[in-house]
C-alpha cells in the first residue's frame, strides 16, 4: 500500500480477516462450532418480515402483533424484559434513533403478553449526556408514561463476563448488571447504513450494551478490536432472545449519524439475530454474505444468513426491497436485482 490511503473498505477487509484469525483453528475448520447457536435440528429460523406503513399507535401493534407471532418468540410472562434500542445521538431531523413510537408500542404489547417488568436500557456510544439525550429522543417521557425503568448502561454497575471465544483478544467483557439480570433480552435495533461496518442491524446494535465507563466514547475500545471480531464476540457471548428491526423509517448513504431518511416502511423481527439481519439487509438492497461481519458471524456459527436457512413468513422480500443509498466505499454490498 505504498503511498496510498487505506480506504475504509480496506481497513474493514483487514480487520475482518483479522477477526477470523483469531477464531480457534477448530473453529474455523467446522465452521466456529465453539461458538455455534444453530437452529433446532431440522428446523428453519423464522423471521417475521411485516409491512407497516408509518408510526401510528395501531399499525404498530398490528404489525407487532403478526411479526411476533409468525417469527418465534421467547415466552415473556412473568419475566424481566430488557428492551436495547438504538439511541447513538439525536438530530431533529435525521432518523438517528430508534422510533420511541415503536418502543411504547413494543412495551404495550409485552405488557399484554405478561412480562413482570420491562426495562429500556442503552449505553450510547457519542452523547455522554444520557439524560439530556434521553429527553431529547422522547424516551425519557415514553418511561415516564408507561412506568418503566430507562436505564444508561454506560454508568450501570458491571462484572467480567468471559468471551466465548477462547483465542480473542478480548479475555472477557464487562457487562452490565442490567443485561445479565434479563430474563429476556430484546435487540430493537434500527435499519441504517454505517460508514464503518457498511450498515447497523441488530448484530451491531449489541455494541450499546458494553459502559463507556470501560470501553470509552464511541465504544473505542471496541473499534481498536476490530468491528468485525467484536460484533461476532458480543454475540457470541451474550445472548439476545429476539431481534425488531425498526424499517418503517431508516437511514440510507452516510450514516449511522449523518445519513438521510429512506422509508422501508417494514418490521423485520426474529429469535435468531444473524438470519433477521440477513433479511433486513435483504430488504435494503444489500448482499448480507457480501457484509464482512455477517459473512464471519456465520462462520462463527451464530446462525445462517442463507436463504435456504430463513423461513420468511410475510410478503417476499423483493416486494417489499427498498435500495437504500450507499456510501461510495460500500458499493459492493448492492445485491443484484433478479
Amino acid at each position: 500500500m505504498s503511498g496510498t490511503a487505506l480506504t475504509r473498505r480496506a481497513l474493514m477487509r483487514l480487520l475482518g480477516a483479522s477477526a477470523l484469525s483469531a477464531l480457534p483453528a477448530s473453529a474455523r475448520a467446522m465452521g466456529g462450532a465453539q461458538l455455534a447457536r444453530p437452529p433446532a435440528a431440522g428446523g428453519l429460523l423464522q423471521v417475521g418480515l411485516v409491512v407497516c406503513p408509518d408510526y401510528g399507535r395501531e399499525n404498530l401493534l398490528e404489525a407487532l402483533r403478526a411479526g411476533w407471532r409468525a417469527s418465534g418468540p421467547p415466552d415473556v410472562r412473568g419475566r424481566r424484559v430488557v428492551l436495547k434500542p438504538n439511541i447513538a445521538d439525536h438530530a431533529p431531523d435525521k432518523p438517528i434513533q430508534t422510533d420511541p413510537r415503536l418502543v411504547e408500542a413494543l412495551v404495550l404489547h409485552l405488557k399484554a403478553l405478561g412480562a413482570r417488568e420491562i426495562v429500556l436500557a442503552e449505553g450510547p456510544p457519542h452523547n455522554r449526556d444520557t439524560e439530556l439525550l434521553f429527553r431529547q429522543t422522547g424516551f425519557e417521557a415514553l418511561a415516564e408514561r408507561q412506568g418503566v425503568a430507562l436505564i444508561d448502561l454506560n454508568y450501570d454497575d458491571f462484572r467480567p463476563v468471559r468471551n466465548a471465544n477462547p483465542r480473542a483478544s478480548l479475555r472477557e467483557f464487562h457487562v452490565p448488571a442490567t443485561v445479565l439480570s434479563a430474563d429476556v433480552l430484546i435487540s430493537v435495533a434500527k435499519m441504517k447504513t454505517h460508514r464503518f461496518a457498511g450498515v447497523t442491524l441488530s448484530l451491531k446494535n449489541m455494541f450499546g450494551i458494553l459502559p463507556g465507563t470501560k470501553y470509552g466514547w464511541p465504544k473505542n475500545i471496541l473499534h481498536w478490536n476490530g468491528i468485525p471480531q467484536s460484533i461476532c464476540d458480543i454475540n457470541g457471548t451474550i445472548k439476545s432472545h429476539f431481534s425488531i428491526i425498526d424499517g418503517v423509517v431508516g437511514m440510507e448513504g452516510y450514516g449511522p449519524l449523518l445519513g438521510t431518511a429512506r422509508k422501508a416502511g417494514v418490521l423485520v423481527m426474529g429469535a435468531n439475530a444473524l438470519a433477521t439481519d440477513a433479511t433486513a439487509a435483504r430488504v435494503m438492497g444489500l448482499d448480507p454474505e457480501r457484509v464482512d461481519y455477517m459473512s464471519m458471524a456465520q462462520r462463527a456459527g451464530l446462525g445462517s444468513l442463507r436463504r435456504q436457512d430463513i423461513a420468511v413468513a410475510g410478503p417476499k422480500v423483493e416486494q417489499v426491497r427498498t435500495d437504500f443509498a450507499l456510501d461510495a466505499e460500500f458499493a459492493y454490498l448492492r445485491a443484484p436485482k433478479n
